[in-house]
C-alpha cells in the first residue's frame, strides 16, 4: 500500500473531511461497530462469525437511532478490509456501499496492520506490523522518512527481518507464539485492538477511499 507524501495542509483537509464517522469491523476477531460523533466514541461489540448483511444492517440502524445520527454527505464510513473473514469484510463493504448510495456518505478503508501500528507511528524507526492468518504470519513494513509509507503484505521470514533494527508490532493474541518469542524483546511492541486508534490513521492519511476491497492473503 503506497501512501502519497503527507503535508500539513493535506492533513488538515483530511481531518476536516473525516470528522463524524461509523466504523464497521467484521474481520472475525473483535467484530464491532463504532461511532465517533462530536469527538465522542461509542462502540458496540457484535457476535463474531454470525454476521449477515441483513443482521449487520439492522445493528447499524439501531445503533444510529440510539445516538440520533443523521447520515449525509458530511458523514463517513470506515471499513476494516482485513486480514480476516473474507465474507465478513465483503458484507461490510456491501452494507457501506448501500448506505453510500442512499445517503451519499463517504466510504474509506483501513486494515489490521495499520490499526495495530497506529500508536507507534511517531517512532523514528522502521516499523514492522505483524498479523497471523490461516496459520501463516504476514507483515507490512513502514520506513520512516518525512511521511508514512507502508509496503504491501508479505509472508514473514523472521530470519531475514529479525536482523533489522526495526520495531515489531504484534497483536496481543499472538504474543506467545513461538515465532514471536524469537524476536528480540527490546524490539517488540505488544498492541491491543482499539478502534479509537482510527483517529491516528486519519491524521496520518492512512485510510483509503479508492479501490476498496477485502485484503486477501493467500
Amino acid at each position: 500500500m503506497d501512501i502519497e507524501k503527507d503535508t500539513s495542509g493535506l492533513n488538515k483537509k483530511n481531518k476536516e473531511m473525516i470528522k463524524d464517522f461509523l466504523i464497521i469491523d467484521c474481520t472475525g476477531n473483535n467484530d464491532s461497530i463504532a461511532l465517533k460523533i462530536n469527538n465522542k466514541f461509542f462502540i458496540k461489540k457484535l457476535q463474531t462469525n454470525l454476521i449477515k448483511s441483513e443482521i449487520l444492517t439492522l445493528e447499524i440502524v439501531d445503533f444510529i437511532k440510539k445516538y440520533k445520527i443523521e447520515l449525509n454527505t458530511d458523514f463517513s464510513i470506515l471499513i476494516n478490509s482485513g486480514p480476516g473473514s473474507f465474507s465478513g469484510v465483503r458484507i461490510s463493504l456491501a452494507v457501506a456501499k448501500g448506505i453510500q448510495l442512499v445517503k451519499k456518505t463517504k466510504t474509506y478503508s483501513y486494515n489490521n496492520f495499520l490499526l495495530n501500528a497506529a500508536p507507534y507511528l511517531e517512532e523514528k524507526k522502521e516499523i514492522i506490523s505483524i498479523q497471523k492468518t490461516k496459520n501463516f504470519y504476514y507483515y507490512c513494513k513502514r520506513v520512516f522518512e518525512s511521511y508514512h509509507q507502508f509496503s504491501p503484505p508479505e509472508r514473514l521470514d523472521l530470519k531475514k527481518i529479525n536482523k533489522l533494527e526495526s520495531v515489531f508490532i504484534v497483536p496481543v493474541e499472538i504474543k506467545n507464539d513461538k515465532i514471536i518469542k524469537d524476536i528480540n524483546p527490546k524490539k517488540l511492541r505488544i498492541t491491543e485492538f482499539n478502534l479509537k486508534n482510527i483517529d491516528l490513521l486519519i491524521e496520518k492519511k492512512l485510510v483509503e477511499n479508492k479501490l476498496i476491497k477485502p485484503l486477501y492473503l493467500s
